[in-house]
């Protein structure tokens, strides 16, 4: 009976050791996807480390995509089951997913004082009509750069502001040197629309199923690069090659200005030192509106999220006014938040260094800032139907009116199916 009984003893506790239950988890997790920030990652993860020793129960599980990736991963992500809890992505592509029904309300989820904290344009480039999908974080805002040289050398004392600012002077500078005033990449993702985004001219109806920018001013824009064109003040490649290509153009002494982001300033410093010496910075150019253009990148929540009070709860710490500030320290951005952006950073500093002059320019620009292109369903079908229109101008294939016509045709085709096929769906 003891043999037994011991036996039996010895079994038992191997077949409760071997079946021991794994610790239940004390704590809930977010994963949350970046794009292209892993040369960020000390910055990251110390935000990261301070937001989970804040909030002991809440583990932060972050995954950096490459660029290239971000949409198909993204899109592939919120149509299974293991959804990612927040995703960095670009207002264009959350407004694709908003009107999929895809993404959280962030309006429902935050206060008041919350939503205040933040630029009113962030959060207008963040939604369709009044669902906000977005809680903004890091923007851009493009400021003019220069080659003091080359304008000197053609007799240039007054510095553009607008872009009808450029016939005169690009007249001197090909007369003076053989060279161009600029490299604007005409057919460059939709380009034309941006310039008419400039000129207060409205792309879209509140619906957004009805094209509006068939307009005469949408002409003159037309007409007028068009006269650059044909005139050799701007590259014949201004037509075919992108923003790479102007850059390249700019750092070879080729043409007197570009529109950039400071982040280029690095660029040209190290590739082009000799034309980085002569550098001048400006505001960026406009059109009749009097405003620059700005970027900006979001955190968007999924709805399948497991955990979306959880997720905002660490973005609004992410995007925190001390947390931007110190990203912006550390990359060539601005931050979205108010209170970051009123920092002396952005105010002050050295203004004979061309860099900090810069970010001054660029931050005085999101004071009074003109709201991005609307973010649009199919846009890289409606873009092109853009680029040939203004090729066609170029071209002297149409006529401004003519390509205008054409283009607002196949769009209003295009914006009438799309909202066909979102109409049924409840994103609020």
């Amino acid at each position: 009976m003891k043999k037994r009984i011991i036996l039996f003893s010895i079994v038992f506790l191997i077949i409760t050791g071997c079946t021991k239950t794994r610790p239940v988890k004390t704590y809930k997790e977010i994963e949350f996807w970046t794009l292209q920030l892993s040369g960020f990652s000390g910055y990251i993860n110390s935000v990261i480390s301070r937001y989970e020793k804040l909030n002991p129960d809440i583990k932060i599980k972050w995954v950096d995509v490459p660029f290239s990736q971000g949409e198909k991963r993204a899109l592939a992500a919120v149509l299974s089951k293991n959804v990612p809890d927040l995703i960095n992505m670009n207002p264009d592509f959350g407004a694709t997913l908003a009107s999929k029904g895809a993404l959280v309300d962030i309006k429902t989820l935050i206060s008041k004082q919350e939503y205040e904290n933040y630029l009113q344009t962030a959060w207008q480039a963040s939604g369709i009509k009044e669902f906000i999908y977005g809680i903004p974080w890091y923007i851009t805002s493009a400021v003019t750069l220069y080659n003091t040289e080359l304008l000197n050398d053609s007799g240039v004392k007054k510095i553009p502001k607008t872009y009808s600012d450029l016939e005169p002077i690009a007249a001197k500078i090909k007369a003076k040197t053989g060279k161009y005033v600029l490299m604007p990449t005409l057919t460059e993702n939709g380009k034309m629309l941006r310039f008419f985004n400039k000129y207060d001219i409205p792309i879209v109806n509140k619906a957004r199923d009805k094209t509006l920018f068939n307009t005469p001013q949408a002409q003159e824009v037309l007409s007028f690069w068009k006269m650059m064109y044909t005139s050799k003040f701007i590259p014949a490649e201004s037509i075919t090659h992108g923003h790479r290509e102007s850059l390249g153009k700019f750092q070879a002494g080729e043409t007197a200005f570009i529109i950039a982001g400071a982040n280029f300033l690095n660029i040209i410093k190290q590739n082009a030192p000799q034309v980085y010496e002569k550098l001048d910075v400006t505001a960026q150019l406009t059109g009749t509106s009097g405003k620059a253009g700005f970027s900006l990148m979001n955190l968007v929540i999924p709805k399948k999220s497991k955990h979306p009070k959880e997720a905002l709860k660490f973005a609004l710490f992410l995007t925190n006014a001390n947390n931007q500030l110190e990203f912006c320290k550390l990359a060539p951005i601005l931050p979205s938040s108010k209170h970051a952006l009123a920092s002396e950073y952005f105010t002050g500093g050295n203004t004979n260094d061309i860099i900090v002059k810069s970010r001054i320019i660029s931050a005085r620009q999101l004071q009074d800032v003109l709201l991005p292109v609307p973010a649009l369903e199919n846009r890289k079908e409606l873009y092109e139907i853009i680029d040939y229109m203004a090729q066609e101008v170029m071209l002297g294939q149409k006529t401004s009116e003519e390509a205008l016509n054409r283009a607002k045709k196949e769009w209003d085709k295009i914006l009438k199916e799309n909202w066909r096929i979102t109409a049924g769906y409840k994103i609020h």
